[in-house]
């Protein structure tokens, strides 16, 4: 599933649905983040509406901006795509495990 950020409502209902019920989402009309819950591995996510990406995993932070958001078939991952970089945010394996408990 690819989108364009003109594209902000396919984005954000794609988001929800990637990261339904794996911790803490926040939908607002400027942004869309997404926040793991302990005990779970810290993680989290954050796209706005112009384009900026703020991502942090264990070992490494990512800010930059993106013109394009491709989702995975599975939900798993979001490839976000720039003029000068193309970075993949994955779901840690033990955040995609509660996908199985609810």
């Amino acid at each position: 599933m690819e989108y364009d950020i003109a594209d902000w409502e396919g984005i954000c209902i794609q988001f929800s649905k990637m990261f339904q019920n794996l911790g803490e989402i926040t939908v607002t009309d400027d942004y869309i983040s997404y926040t793991s819950i302990e005990p779970y591995v810290a993680t989290g996510i954050m796209l706005t509406k112009n384009g900026e990406l703020i991502a942090s995993m264990p070992l490494h932070n990512v800010d930059s901006y993106f013109v394009k958001v491709i989702f995975d078939n599975s939900l798993n991952s979001i490839r976000l795509i720039g003029n000068t970089f193309d970075y993949t945010y994955s779901i840690p394996s033990a955040i995609l495990r509660l996908r199985l408990q609810s």
